[in-house]
Formats: C-alpha cells, structure tokens, sequence
C-alpha cells in the first residue's frame, strides 16, 4: 500500500512516500513560518523523487491512502497540512488516516517508555507519556496535557525517554532524560497509519487542545 504522509505541526514540515516496509522518497525542512510556501512544492518534489526511485511516473492518483499530522501543536501548520491532504484526497477520492504528532514522537523512540513534548508557544508546552512496544506501536499512558511545563515535569516516570521540540527549549528541567533535535516524522505517521484505517477527508479533525492565539488576542481587544 502506497502512503504519503504529511507532518507540519512544529517548525518542521515534512512529506514521505512509504510503500509497505520500504520508504520511496522522503523531504524535510525547517522553517518558521512558511509551512504553506514550502509545502506544495516538497510534494511535488517527493513524487519526483518517487518517480525516478521507481522507474514509473508516480501521481497522486497512485496514492492509495493519505496520512497527516493532526496535532497538537502550531495552529497554522497544523491547517495547512490538513487543507493540503483533505484536498489531494477529495480530488482523488483516497482514504486519510490522522496520526497525533505527540504519538509520532513517541513512536519513533521506543521501544521503552516515551514521554513526548511538543513546544506550545506562550511558555507552554504540548505533552503525552506512552508506552511504545517492539513493533513501534504507541500506547498511550494518559491523556495529552498543555500548559506550564513546570506543571507537568512531575508527571515524568524515572527511565523515561523525553523528546520533542517543548523538551529542547526547557532544557534545564529534564536533564539527561532529553534526547533533542527530535521531530513528528512523515515516515513514522505513514507506517503508524498503515495500522490503522483510512476515513473520508472532511472527518479527520486537528487536535488543538486549546483555542487558537488569534481568539484569544480578539478577545483581549473587546475587553
């Protein structure tokens, strides 16, 4: 099964095309505030990529099923890459399969005990702790929290595994438990969905676990 994966939900913004076990092409890249900008033209590129690994002309027609990063995490990524995916999958009439950035964290550092963190801006942070088996299944062990990250560190079990991007700004408070630099992965949320079934695109949903900035600041103005 051919699956293009898409991840924006931090300053990373990343695509891959997964064909079972073996990855056909892969992008990514850092960016603060152009997710939209870079994001058509990383597709493109990947199914350029795919096209010449392959040796056959790969379109998105040939996609069998869509999988997105649906959050937590920035609000404006968070929609481009699901505006981008509910429409190639409209257009094409192909299932999608929401992947929470948290558990691609998670996923991608196991087996063990995973407590994922992704920066929420406003001195807060995103966070989920998860049990992640050999076969790199996450298995949540609570819900996904936000707020102070003082507020949760104490959630943190001894021999866990801290990463995400929410980690790597406060790194004072989890000492040697962080493994930095770590991003949602495309390829992760691609294989986690292979898993997992495909719905319609206009069902699957951004998991925000707070009102947007942009409310709050309207709100701020009236009052």
């Amino acid at each position: 099964m051919l699956i293009l994966a898409v991840t924006s939900s931090t300053a990373s913004v990343g695509v891959a095309l997964v064909d079972g076990p073996d990855i056909v092409g892969e992008r990514h890249v850092s960016t603060d505030r152009r997710h939209a900008e870079e994001l058509t033209p990383m597709l493109a590129g990947l199914l350029a990529d795919a096209t010449a690994t392959l040796g056959r002309r790969i379109t998105m027609a040939d996609v069998d099923r869509f999988a997105v990063d649906v959050g937590p995490g920035r609000f404006t990524g968070l929609r481009v890459g699901l505006a981008t995916v509910r429409a190639m999958a409209m257009v094409h009439a192909t299932p999608v399969t929401g992947v929470s950035s948290l558990e691609a964290l998670a996923a991608a550092h196991g087996p063990g005990t995973v407590t994922a963190i992704i920066d929420a801006r406003r001195a807060e942070v995103f966070q989920q702790r998860f049990s992640v088996g050999a076969d790199g299944e996450p298995t949540p062990l609570g819900e996904p929290q936000v707020g102070p990250p003082e507020r949760f560190v104490d959630d943190i079990a001894i021999g866990d595994l801290v990463v995400g991007d929410g980690a790597d700004r406060y790194p004072d408070l989890y000492g040697d438990r962080r493994r930095g630099g770590a991003e949602p992965s495309a390829v992760v949320i691609a294989r986690l969905a292979a898993e997992r079934p495909g719905i319609d695109g206009p069902l699957v949903v951004p998991s925000y676990l707070r009102d947007p900035d942009v409310q709050i600041n309207i709100k701020t103005r009236r009052t």
